[in-house]
């Protein structure tokens, strides 16, 4: 007991000096960026600088938090560099951007790495919970399930959450020199598609601005068709806007309708579903989805907290007498139960609890809708019945349809 307890002891040091130096390193390294800052932003230094100025530029933005403003993404600049180099190198500016780029991105990742394999202590969990609850959750299911493989996929696809899946990874004490191989054999394999791309097209790219630089580049049938692209994806965001729009209103006119219900009544409001949700971001701006009901109860204590009446329950098992509420509200709750059976059961416990239920729900026209992996229910509202239809089962396929007497539709 005695060894083992010293072995453990041992490495917890050893982690907290690597959680330390990486730090140290970042610190080191925010503070260069932002001296030479001018330096980083003109695309002629960089060139000028040659592997020099790529090897800082990958480095820069590959480090612990993104701290620096870097004017463009290194991928650009790995992209354009060979073909400024090919005079001195010829096919080798590829080749040595490859080298240098990767090697440069994957040190820079590992500082993240390190400052989280060595947060023994549960500071670095809580960062990165900070930054994105909801992705450091998944993130870390995935790499528990597929291990290597995701370190090498987060280093080859280009992604903004490589620091919450990179502490992540670490937090899991994931053996480091695993990690920076992989990592370095994902930014290898990504660099160098990029530099050879941009060693054999970047000339054509160039002649193509050269040419309609003088006739102009509405001319260009490429112009035409990106104009195209942009217009048929303004029109989506047009309507998709105004479909949110609507859930909104629908939303605050249900809100309304369950307050002035309950008033009159004379009884408590209770509102299932925290209006905060677990988006840290509603709290930062102090703009909750909805109001709080005299009683707001959610199975996620996040999402009630500060509210001075708050419940941690779930919407299945309501800890209140029947009809002690005059009505109760819920937004955009149903649709994320696992079964239409596990909605219908919520729909039935606010039935018993209040005189009334008043149901906000996603429309079956949105995009978000669709792809939120977590929404197993559609659900929609007609004359007075509540909708309940199981979404594609990825096990066995099965699509339910169940109906249920209520109100508020």
């Amino acid at each position: 007991m005695k060894q083992e307890g010293v072995q453990k002891g041992h490495w917890a040091r050893k982690e907290l000096i690597w959680g330390l130096l990486g730090v140290v390193l970042t610190i080191g390294l925010g503070f260069l960026a932002i001296y030479y800052n001018d330096e980083l932003k003109d695309i002629a230094n960089i060139s000028g600088y040659g592997l020099t100025g790529m090897f800082l530029i990958a480095f820069v933005a590959s480090s612990t938090f993104s701290i620096t403003p870097v004017a463009m993404p290194y991928w650009i600049i790995t992209i354009m560099l060979p073909n400024i180099l090919a005079p001195k190198y010829g096919i080798w500016a590829a080749v040595w951007v490859t080298l240098v780029t990767a090697t440069a991105a994957s040190l820079g990742q590992f500082m993240t790495f390190l400052i989280g394999y060595g947060g023994s202590s549960s500071l670095s969990k809580k960062l990165s919970q900070r930054f994105s609850p909801e992705v450091y959750e998944r993130a870390s299911a995935w790499v528990k399930k597929t291990g290597s493989k995701a370190v090498f996929m987060m280093s080859f696809f280009p992604n903004p959450i490589h620091l919450p899946m990179t502490i992540a990874i670490a937090l899991l004490k994931f053996t480091p020199y695993k990690f920076l191989l992989y990592s370095f054999s994902g930014l290898l394999l990504r660099s160098a598609i990029l530099a050879f791309a941009g060693y054999y097209f970047a000339d054509v790219l160039i002649g193509w601005i050269d040419k309609y630089q003088t006739v102009g580049f509405t001319a260009s049938p490429l112009f035409i068709v990106v104009m195209v692209i942009v217009g048929i994806i303004l029109a989506i965001a047009i309507w998709q806007l105004l479909i949110w729009m609507f859930e909104i209103r629908d939303k605050n006119r249900k809100y309304k309708d369950a307050s002035d219900y309950a008033k009159k009544s004379g009884k408590p409001l209770l509102v299932v579903g925290g209006p905060w949700g677990v988006k840290s971001f509603r709290r930062l701006l102090n703009k909750p989805a909805h109001g709080n009901g005299d009683i707001c109860l959610d199975i996620d204590r996040r999402a009630i907290e500060g509210h001075p009446c708050a419940v941690v329950a779930s919407c299945t098992d309501i800890p209140f007498d029947d009809k002690t509420f005059g009505a109760v509200f819920s937004s955009h709750v149903l649709e994320h139960m696992p079964t239409t059976n596990a909605a219908k059961q919520a729909l039935a416990e606010m039935s018993r609890v209040a005189e009334a239920a008043f149901i906000a729900y996603p429309s079956r026209q949105s995009i978000a809708a669709w792809i939120i992996r977590d929404h197993h229910i559609w659900i929609w509202q007609k004359k007075g019945k509540t909708y309940l239809r199981q979404r594609h089962d990825r096990a066995n396929k099965e699509r339910i349809v169940v109906e249920t007497s209520g109100t508020g539709s």
